[in-house]
Formats: structure tokens, sequence, C-alpha cells
């Protein structure tokens, strides 16, 4: 279980994602730290314990000098998804709607004027969505070529 100094470190560290390898390293272990404070039966103890952790992590996040200028790290993060299509349909303006069997709903952009052809009855259509250039997603079908815009409506 997470505790909410973990969450709140956490967060911090989300929020302020401009730090270095090593800045991230320390980050993580006083998120391990952290966790071991949990553990700790007497409650002034674990608050001790909590306080030491913070400050080594508010010690990790602080701007450094020799950070200066370098890009920020970006978060990993997914780049992709895989889904079978649970429900293919079109909207009243002749546009694409793939409903997945995750529940994500993915609508073909007004731009992208691919024809996409309805799978025969009995069909499963598995895609793949990916990121594309500035917070755009292409939708592929597997077996088929070509690629289309989509933007997530639910």
């Amino acid at each position: 279980m997470i505790s909410v100094q973990n969450w709140r470190t956490a967060g911090f560290v989300l929020l302020f994602g401009a730090i270095s390898t090593a800045a991230a390293d320390a980050v993580r272990q006083a998120l391990d730290e952290t966790a071991r404070c949990a553990a700790v039966a007497e409650a002034a103890e674990r608050l001790r314990c909590y306080d030491a952790a913070t400050a080594r992590a508010k010690e990790a996040l602080a701007p450094r000098p020799e950070d200066f200028g370098r890009p920020a790290p970006k978060p990993e993060e997914l780049t992709q998804l895989s889904a079978n299509v649970r429900e293919f349909r079109r909207t009243a303006r002749g546009l694409t709607l793939f409903v997945l069997d995750n529940g994500q709903t993915w609508r073909q952009l007004e731009a992208d004027g691919s024809q996409i052809l309805e799978p025969p009855p009995g069909t499963t259509l598995k895609v793949t969505i990916e990121r594309g250039l500035l917070d755009s997603y292409n939708l592929t079908i597997e077996g088929r070529n070509g690629l289309i815009k989509v933007r997530r409506v639910e």
C-alpha cells in the first residue's frame, strides 16, 4: 500500500519533472525509504523517518546549476495501444468511430480523408494506435495498409 507521503513525494516529482538522472535515483531511494517508514510501529519514530525521507527528496529536487540548459528528461509513457474493435460505426458526417474492447472510443479526424471499409460480419478488427507528431494519434488496422488520423472521444 502506498502511503499519503509517497503520493505527495511522487506528485512533487511529476510536477517538477526536470530533474537529472542522479536526482531521480535519489527520489526513488527516498520513496523506498518512505515505504520502510510505514512499517515503523511507534508514531514519533515513524514521523521522524518520514521527515528525513522527505527532506532527502526535496534536496534531490532542488535546482542545480549543472542541469541548467539541459533538456528535461521525459517520463516514460505509453507510446502505443493495441486492442480489438468491439463496435464499428459511422457519425452523421461519415467519419468512422472505433469502440475498443477496453472501453475507449476513437473517432477519425475530419481532416483525414481515408475511406475505411466496414469489416465483414463476425470479423474482429485488431487495431494499434500510436502517438504521432504534435500530440496527434494514428490508428492502423491489422492486415490493412495505411493509417487513420484519430482522436479519443471517450
